[in-house]
């Protein structure tokens, strides 16, 4: 079912929507929200324009776009390479490494204008990071430091009357203030407002890619609903437990400065690793993932964000019995100076109690980072150059046992650059 679902997703983007037209009554219509944004034309897109192959996807609704990312990672602590940082994705020390290259087709569908509708995205990536959040079952046996990955996939329908809509395939997490795309969508929304590095919480108590159905919601311009049913953490076209798990999620928009969203996964997650040979499944135990995010948009230069996971098992096989749990909290702190500077911050406690299940670590441990970066944007006024981003970074560690590196040491401190564009 699963690769059926996938390739239909790959295949709508492809072909004509003229059936996408099809529209309800709007004498009907009980919700009245905001319009939705439609997706700036992206350089890629002026290109096909110039060629004179924009306009028949514009007249369709569908954007092509993309970014390119590409850092430098340094351990003043422990410069030789080895042991572990435990800092996901941009942690090649020393080295100048090709995050990803993301290449986007999309057609965007509003549930909340109640008319029916086709749409649906399907992301490639190529990097070093695709390594790292390979679904089971796809493309997760590659070697090399550079791999491929399809990384979202899926078919969304909206219907008509009522504003609800439908997920089908697969797509990135739910869950979590940060984001995989390139640490740029995350909860502040904007690309100058996010970090290079990511938080413990992100990547060791929240899943990379979610497979299965998704049904969203509009109840009104507050409230939005989620709730849908997954192969798991990390499945895809092989499910490690053969089993589903549930998902829900609830958006609150108090005002257009507050955003306040809880989410929570029921389910035989284990295992959750990414990639190839996961060991056998565990479809006995359900874990509880519990995750809170909010934000809060002070002025138009100060936005705070608040980020909360916590997991919990009653077992998970090959360690001792008795229930496991991990995660963390952070805080988030974005300032634009002015259109060439914005700074960045981040405070983080997060928590092992499961024997170092979590993050592959050899015993169980409490983590505390805190890091202080800057988005630059040379360029801010120039049409094309404004795209091109620079976030400088240092972020200093420390765990309560000795994990660090290939000698074992309780601090950590790093710097690190990288350099991002979209197309």
């Amino acid at each position: 079912m699963c690769k059926v679902v996938i390739a239909a997703a790959c295949c709508l983007l492809t072909v004509t929507f003229n059936s996408a037209s099809l529209r309800a009554d709007e004498n009907n219509s009980a919700v009245t929200l905001p319009p939705t944004t439609e997706p700036s034309l992206a350089p890629l897109m002026s290109v096909l324009d110039k060629a004179g192959l924009a306009e028949p996807l514009k007249k369709l609704g569908i954007n092509i776009y993309g970014y390119a990312e590409g850092g430098w990672f340094y351990d003043a602590t422990s410069p030789q390479k080895g042991g572990s940082t435990f800092i996901a994705y941009n942690n090649f020390k020393s080295d100048v490494t090709l995050n990803k290259i993301s290449l986007n087709i999309e057609r965007t569908v509003d549930p909340a204008k109640k008319q029916f509708d086709l749409g649906g995205r399907m992301e490639g990536i190529f990097g070093a990071d695709a390594a790292f959040i390979h679904s089971n079952g796809m493309w997760d046996t590659q070697t090399g430091h550079n791999q491929w990955d399809l990384l979202q996939a899926y078919i969304d329908m909206a219907l008509p009357y009522i504003p609800l809509r439908f997920r089908f395939g697969k797509w990135i997490e739910l869950a979590g203030f940060e984001q995989f795309s390139a640490n740029i969508y995350g909860a502040f929304g904007d690309p100058a407002r996010a970090l290079y590095s990511y938080s413990y919480q992100y990547f060791y108590a929240e899943p990379g890619t979610q497979t299965g159905v998704l049904a969203t919601y509009v109840v009104n311009p507050q409230w939005t609903i989620d709730l849908g049913t997954t192969l798991g953490w990390n499945q895809s076209l092989r499910n490690a437990n053969h089993a589903l798990d549930l998902l829900g999620r609830a958006t609150f928009m108090p005002t257009d400065r507050t955003t306040i969203i809880f989410v929570i996964t029921e389910g035989p997650e284990f295992p959750a690793g990414v990639g190839h040979n996961l060991p056998p499944g565990d479809s006995g135990n359900w874990w509880t993932a519990l995750d809170l995010v909010i934000t809060q948009k002070i002025d138009d230069k100060l936005s705070l964000g608040l980020g909360l996971d916590y997991v919990e098992t009653p077992k998970i096989p090959g360690l001792q019995t008795g229930v496991k749990q991990w995660g963390g909290v952070a805080g988030y702190a974005s300032y634009a100076l002015n259109s060439y500077l914005t700074l960045n911050g981040r405070l983080e406690w997060y928590a092992d109690d499961a024997q170092g299940f979590s993050n592959g670590a050899a015993v169980g441990a409490n983590y505390y980072e805190m890091t202080a970066g800057m988005a630059i944007k040379p360029f801010p006024k120039d049409t094309v150059l404004s795209r091109f981003l620079l976030r400088p970074e240092i972020r200093y560690d420390y765990a309560d046992r000795s994990l660090f590196g290939p000698s074992g040491d309780r601090n950590q401190l790093t710097f690190s650059m990288d350099g991002l564009v979209t197309f």
